[in-house]
């Protein structure tokens, strides 16, 4: 199942998808499933470029309070969030991505 969206003020579509796995699925395998990285400027410098101005949230907190995202003084999408080099399972269940 997905559905595919595009940020209101930004315009570039993403995609919510839905699998229904047969067995578990382990962090490590998860990186071979979902990208949640900027592409690399020395690669590809034209998506870098389209992905860091279309697709990145921010600046929020201290940085813009008045960020649609904000909500008694703390981002509701909890950035900003740590630079992780391996994708780990978070405290409930969730994935915190590379």
């Amino acid at each position: 199942m997905y559905s595919i969206e595009w940020h209101k003020k930004k315009g570039l579509p993403h995609a919510h998808i839905l699998m229904w796995m047969m067995e578990k699925i382990t962090p490590n395998r998860i990186d071979e499933i979902i990208s949640a990285e900027i592409p690399d400027i020395e690669i590809d410098k034209d998506l870098h470029d389209i992905v860091s101005k279309n697709m990145i949230y921010g600046p929020c907190g201290s940085l813009n309070n008045k960020s649609p995202c904000m909500s008694d003084g703390k981002c509701t999408k909890w950035y900003p969030r740590d630079l992780l080099a391996e994708t780990i399972t978070g405290n409930d269940g969730y994935p915190l991505y590379r």
